[in-house]
């Protein structure tokens, strides 16, 4: 059978923006097939937005690998000098990985003195105090960034429609393991969940109350994920019966200038394309796209908050 970083990208580089400097960096993202215990229980719905489980067992399916180590060494000896933060992407949550594992990865990074930063992403539930200060102190020079995706502070959306499984009691436990042991908390924020006919406005405040509280809960970072549609997720079946739509850029724009106002923390803008690769983005009516678009890549590369003040004329202004 095939290798499978011969068949499939295994890693791509995104430019991120340096919140203390403004100064564009290179991630590189790193995909490691483990999947979600959460969309393979049979028993359980998957998150009602994402198409990653289906990807991990083609991949798992079509392809083989000895370990994670193997891809690991692949993709770093083709980035590694271009690069100052690595993430671990699963399709799942990285703790899940079983234990001797992860560490002697995470470990491994200290071979990279120019990667500065290590981040991964985990369901609360599977962050301990334990598990977190073996991790921390493994790469004693770097910073460890870990997102939880606690999508919305409504517990309605959050559980129900998003159907996450995720009480705010276990969200708040795991915040405060990550910040007693030294690791920045990133929370995703979901903007514009996939209830029918929501609407712009609507999806902003839920956004807006949802970083409140993430930052009242000891968050470093907030990541805007705005509603993009992927196949083989309950959302796209909303959108293609017409009872979904994507986020305008206008809409955008108005979250990303009231969200940094609030002076809390770092905001940050998912970008609007991914693996598996989407079927709709956000968008407006396709004259004044790019030069949205164009504001958002500037914004994300370098976190200058002055960025998403420019002002754009278009008929289809709301």
């Amino acid at each position: 059978m095939v290798k499978i970083y011969n068949k499939y990208e295994m890693s791509y580089i995104r430019k991120m923006g340096n919140k203390d400097t403004n100064i564009t960096e290179n991630e590189l993202v790193i995909l490691l097939p483990e999947g979600c215990m959460w969309a393979k229980d049979k028993k359980m719905k998957a998150c009602s937005y994402c198409g990653y489980q289906a990807l991990v067992d083609e991949m798992r399916s079509t392809s083989e690998f000895d370990d994670y180590i193997e891809i690991i060494d692949h993709e770093m000896n083709k980035q590694a000098e271009m690069i100052e933060r690595v993430s671990f992407f699963v399709g799942g949550s990285f703790l899940e990985i079983d234990r001797t594992e992860r560490n002697r990865f995470i470990e491994k990074m200290n071979e990279y003195p120019q990667v500065k930063e290590i981040f991964f992403e985990t369901r609360p539930e599977l962050v301990t105090s334990k598990n977190v200060k073996e991790l921390r102190e493994r790469i004693p020079d770097k910073q460890l960034t870990v997102a939880i995706g606690l999508e919305s502070s409504d517990d309605y959306i959050r559980n129900v429609i998003h159907t996450k499984s995720i009480t705010k009691k276990v969200f708040e436990r795991a915040m405060k393991f990550l910040k007693d042991s030294g690791v920045e908390p990133l929370i995703y924020v979901f903007v514009k969940p996939p209830m029918e006919n929501m609407t712009d406005e609507e999806a902003i405040k839920d956004a807006l109350d949802t970083i409140t509280y993430s930052f009242d809960q000891g968050a470093t970072f907030i990541e805007l994920e705005c509603g993009y549609i992927v196949e083989n997720s309950e959302m796209h079946k909303l959108f293609l019966d017409g009872k979904y739509k994507t986020l305008s850029l206008w809409s955008i724009q108005k979250l990303l200038q009231e969200a940094i106002n609030k002076n809390r923390g770092i905001i940050r803008l998912a970008y609007f394309s991914d693996t598996p690769t989407p079927v709709e983005i956000p968008h407006n009516c396709g004259v004044c796209d790019e030069l949205f678009l164009t504001m958002f890549d500037t914004y994300r590369e370098t976190l200058d908050s002055g960025v998403i003040n420019q002002k754009i004329e278009c008929s289809c202004v709301e």
